[in-house]
């Protein structure tokens, strides 16, 4: 990190890169006129604004909550906690379910560009999982 920068400085500063790719593949998107690159262009605009989101929703975290570590913002409720943690281990299942179809779907398919756009998918979601069980390990730990 470089001096004189706070974490909430280069988040910030990486949302706005976030927005600005994403107005710049925007601009490329109406540029080009074959389908399978504007699927890719929409696929890194819709990425690129995601991770906007995520950097801003970091953000927010880190105003309210003031953590020496983002783990320390811990659910208060216990009620609460059941019922976050119930939905994200629902969501894993759901998740696999659609991963399930999604790959019958790059089996059956001759298309290239599909099954490059849905292995991103199923990729995505193998993250997704990994960050979901994180969140629950981590979260719903018992602090010391």
């Amino acid at each position: 990190m470089k001096a004189g920068y706070s974490v909430a400085d280069l988040i910030k500063k990486e949302k706005l890169s976030e927005e600005s790719m994403v107005k710049t593949v925007e601009a490329l998107e109406q540029k080009v006129h074959n389908e399978a690159a504007k699927l890719l262009l929409a696929e890194l605009r819709f990425d690129s604004a995601k991770h906007a989101q995520i950097c801003e929703l970091i953000l927010k975290v880190l105003e309210r909550a003031k953590p020496e570590r983002l783990w320390d913002a811990r659910i208060e409720s216990y009620v609460d906690m059941q019922v976050v943690k119930k939905e994200l281990e629902r969501h894993i299942k759901l998740e696999d379910s659609m991963m399930k179809d999604v790959e019958k779907i790059i089996a059956t398919t001759k298309d290239e560009a599909i099954k490059l756009l849905l292995n991103h998918i199923v990729e995505d979601e193998k993250k997704h999982h990994k960050n979901v069980r994180t969140v629950i390990d981590k979260s719903y730990e018992i602090a010391p």
